[in-house]
């Protein structure tokens, strides 16, 4: 009931038209106030003695509240109506208005006496309120006088009214609570929801980026069969995450449809590629009939309209395991700058019972869920798809027949900017397509679309009936240009051989989208499936003709040694995921692991380009960015590039608002880190070129060793390389010092928020080198972190600590290179004070080159092995740019001495 008043719950002008009744009946004033007695309405039969002058005082206002507080206080505690006295000699009443026991503002009616008050208590009460006594009594002298009856009556009718008011307003108060309860529950799933994406896209880049890395490595066919099915695995997780996500913003009302100029061309293109995809495996043609005459560019939210055409080409491929899908596109003009996109989607597929019809566009439901289980969802594509068709006033319809096949139909206006077709053979009348086709879906597909392209066609039947052929057709083909049209499977030596024998004919070859068939004959054009009207005009066009890598490497077409680039996460495994990710780039790469000491690292150097996590202790990725383009003005033209886990809709805008230049979700992908790279680097630091990303080095020698507890086969199982193994090893034994220090220091300063965090991260990265024991241990304390389980926290904490540091001594021999000290010189006191002099003024001056310098020319001594702890230990804080723990080190290995 906090900061909820009686006009939240009753409308002012209701309150308003019951005092005018009342006064009305009774000739008596009325007002409503608030529990504190400040007057809320109008009022009604005020009287000049109370509101123009008594009230109008600071004094009289203030005791008039007191008045008011009291007659309702009163009122409340006997339960039945009463009147009393004011300060300034009128009679009131009060009828306080509650809900669930609560006073949320009183009726105070009255002002009238029964009785004139004598003039010497007028003057006292004048004197006191400030106003002058002459106009007070004339005012008063105006104040009705009513017998004690009256007043007693008006009273109790007001009492009564009171609490039919207070009966409503406790009806509406729960009406109000229950809304708020919902909207607070509404409000703690969006929350959930946005924890939930950045908890599990957060895993979700280490499981596909280490799977990519890993699929860089000279591996075993086996072995690269297991990493892809994972890497193809995480994509179905997150495909399941982005589905949830987006029924549960629509269903918020918080999903934004943001319209843009696009062109529906490449969106239908870049659908089809996603498409192929699906089909490796299966035995099912895809096909694309668009009408030539489309309008080339709409405005329209070109996302959610590529969204929709995804869901219903990936339910078709789904559920179709032999046959056709085809994706129709076509409109109807509504006027002059509107038309009514038109899209079907067809398949062969296993068709929907009639009866199952009505429940197709539910949530969380899957028809026939026996005979569908095998197939992954979350049956929330088609309660998206009727959701976001509905948001921009589209529309999507049915028809099925159960064990043939279905056709999702759905339309939606969209305005038009270019009225231009969006493919136009050029000269189509001097063209002749020729198609030799076994597949019955491909050939309907072909004479069809050669069609509506008004490009004359003719059926080649047999290779060795092509010369026949032309001679039939001699006359309608003279002087043409000739396309034969081919699939891969029939392709053999006569065909060869007609395509050499005729190089004034151009063969078409139509392979499998995965296929890596080359043309070795210069008048055969290799193309890739689908069919389709736009493949089929850019091969009448003689245009290029794009073609999507297929095998495991990733091609990149230039590198750049030169650049610069800051990479800012808080969490080690995904610097080594990014790190590892752009390593065939050849950039020059920082990481920081905070965002405190990314703006160390800017004040010293220079950097082309920032990859900024968001969510980090401390400085987050939005903070930190704030304050480079604030205080750093070097860099206000450098990019800075969000890479967040956080999904939720609005999060690009506020990335961009806030002076980011663009956003890569996690998990990153290797495609798309690559071309915010291309996009945003500086041109003068691009190579241009052919480079790959497949590791072309020997594999490194098997990691198969026993190092104390850890589960070495089990880390190195997840992340898929020795290689990778050795280096997370590595990242976490130089870890060690510095997160202990800081977990122990939270903990003592009770800071259980920090200390959650820290705990949660040690958990993940133990987990990762196989440190299970401990990583159980860390989950437990996260645990009690959360739910403010001090007394754990205090007697499991040093267990902890204690595992943790432990495992110095354990990896310090895989992880610190032999050296050989035969040939250096003892380090003794007098050059180990010189060397701490220059490391203190390098540290003062926050001189991080002159700190390496230190540390190096430190290398050239030997230490006894207490001393070698201390060098480890501030080269390790060098390393972490930590100056204050420099600091620390030096002091005391100096008391060591």
């Amino acid at each position: 009931m906090q900061d909820i008043t009686i006009t939240d719950l009753i409308d002012l002008e209701v309150l308003e038209r019951l005092e005018n009744a009342f006064t009305k009946m009774t000739g008596m004033a009325i007002l409503v106030t608030d529990p504190d007695g400040k007057v809320l309405t109008k009022g009604a039969g005020l009287t000049d003695y109370c509101m123009k002058y008594t009230r109008q005082s600071k004094v009289g206002c203030s005791r008039c509240e007191q008045c008011d507080r009291y007659g309702s206080e009163v009122t409340m505690k006997m339960g039945k109506s009463t009147s009393y006295m004011c300060h300034s000699g009128l009679i009131d009443f009060a009828a306080p208005i509650i809900a669930d026991g609560k006073l949320l503002g009183s009726f105070i009616g009255g002002q009238v006496v029964t009785d004139r008050p004598k003039r010497q208590f007028i003057e006292t009460v004048a004197k006191d309120v400030g106003v002058d006594f002459e106009e007070y009594w004339d005012a008063l002298e105006r104040v009705p006088v009513i017998e004690k009856e009256r007043i007693d009556n008006a009273a109790e009718f007001l009492f009564v009214m009171a609490g039919i008011i207070s009966n409503i307003a406790y009806g509406k108060y729960k009406t109000l609570q229950a809304s708020l309860e919902i909207e607070k529950a509404a409000g703690m799933k969006s929350d959930f929801l946005a924890n939930m994406s950045h908890e599990i896209r957060t895993p979700m880049n280490a499981v596909i980026g280490m799977a990519e890395m890993a699929l860089r490595e000279e591996l075993t066919p086996a072995a690269r069969d297991y990493i892809t099915q994972i890497k193809s695995s995480g994509g179905v997780l997150l495909n399941l995450i982005n589905d949830i996500l987006d029924f549960s913003k629509i269903d918020s009302g918080k999903m934004d449809i943001n319209p843009v100029e696009y062109e529906p061309l490449s969106l239908v293109s870049d659908v089809s590629n996603i498409i192929m995809t699906r089909l490796k495996d299966k035995n099912v043609e895809l096909l694309l009939t668009i009408s030539p005459d489309f309008p080339s560019k709409l405005y329209g939210d070109n996302l959610r309209v590529r969204q929709i055409l995804i869901n219903l080409a990936n339910n078709a491929v789904k559920f179709t395991n032999y046959g056709h899908v085809d994706i129709v596109v076509d409109y109807d003009k509504i006027d002059e700058e509107n038309i009514m996109m038109k899209v079907a989607v067809k398949d062969t597929g296993i068709g929907i019972k009639k009866e199952d019809l009505n429940k197709l566009f539910n949530s969380f439901q899957q028809l026939d869920s026996k005979r569908n289980r095998n197939i992954e969802g979350t049956g929330l594509g088609l309660a998206i798809t009727q959701k976001l068709l509905g948001l921009m006033d589209g529309n999507i319809k049915v028809k099925s027949v159960y064990e043939k096949g279905s056709t999702f139909y759905f339309e939606l206006p969209q305005k038009v900017i270019d009225w231009n077709p969006c493919i136009k053979v050029k000269s189509e009348a001097s063209i002749v397509a020729i198609g030799y086709f076994n597949n019955l879906f491909l050939a309907k597909k072909f004479y069809s679309e050669t069609n509506r392209l008004g490009v004359y066609s003719i059926a080649l039947t047999a290779p060795d009936k092509f010369d026949d052929l032309l001679s039939m057709y001699s006359e309608d083909i003279v002087g043409k240009k000739i396309f034969l049209f081919m699939e891969e499977a029939n392709y053999d030596d006569k065909l060869e051989a007609i395509i050499s024998s005729y190089p004034e004919i151009t063969g078409i070859l139509l392979t499998d989208f995965f296929s890596t068939r080359k043309s070795d004959v210069p008048n055969l054009r290799v193309v890739r499936k689908p069919l389709s009207t736009i493949l089929m005009s850019m091969v009448f066009n003689n245009e290029y003709i794009k073609t999507q890598s297929t095998d495991d490497s990733f091609e990149f077409d230039f590198i750049a040694p030169q650049a610069q680039v800051l990479i800012v996460d808080d969490n080690d495994i995904n610097l080594t995921v990014a790190r590892g990710l752009i390593e065939p780039i050849k950039m020059q790469v920082t990481c920081a692991n905070s965002g405190k000491k990314a703006l160390e690292l800017i004040s010293k150097k220079h950097y082309d380009l920032i990859f900024m996590d968001h969510m980090m202790p401390g400085l987050d990725g939005v903070e930190t960015t704030r304050i480079i383009r604030h205080l750093h003005p070097t860099y206000e033209d450098v990019p800075i590039i969000a890479l967040s886990a956080n999904a939720v809709d609005g999060a690009k805008d506020m990335f961009l608002s806030e002076g980011m230049n663009d956003f890569v979700p996690k998990p990153v992908e290797l495609r798309d880190l690559v071309s915010k790279i291309r996009k945003w680097l500086p041109q003068d630091k691009i190579i241009k070129g052919k480079f790959t990303a497949a590791n072309s080095d020997e594999a490194e020698a098997a990691f198969d060793l026993r190092i104390g507890d850890l589960d070495t086969e089990f880390a190195i199982k997840i992340l898929g390389s020795d290689k990778l193994f050795r280096n997370i090893l590595k990242e976490y034994y130089k870890a060690i010092p510095t997160k202990s220090m800081h977990i122990k220091e939270l903990e003592q300063n009770e800071d259980w928020h920090a200390y959650t965090i820290e705990v949660h991260a040690l958990k993940s990265s133990s987990k990762q080198i196989g440190a299970m024991e401990l990583s159980e241990i860390a989950a437990e304390l996260e645990k009690a972190g959360n739910e403010q389980d001090i007394d754990t926290i205090r007697n499991k904490s040093d267990i902890m600590l204690q595992k943790y540091v432990g495992y110095i001594d354990v990896l310090k021999p895989y992880c610190e290179e032999k050296e050989d000290n035969s040939n250096k010189k003892y380090a003794d006191k007098d050059k180990l004070s010189a060397l701490f002099e220059r490391m203190l003024e390098a540290v003062d001056n926050l001189d991080m080159d002159q700190m390496e310098e230190v540390i190096i020319h430190m290398e050239r001594y030997s230490f006894d092995d207490n001393q070698s702890k201390f060098f480890g230990e501030l080269k390790i804080a060098v390393g972490n740019i930590d100056v204050e723990r420099c600091e620390e080190i030096i002091h005391n290995w100096k008391d060591a001495l």
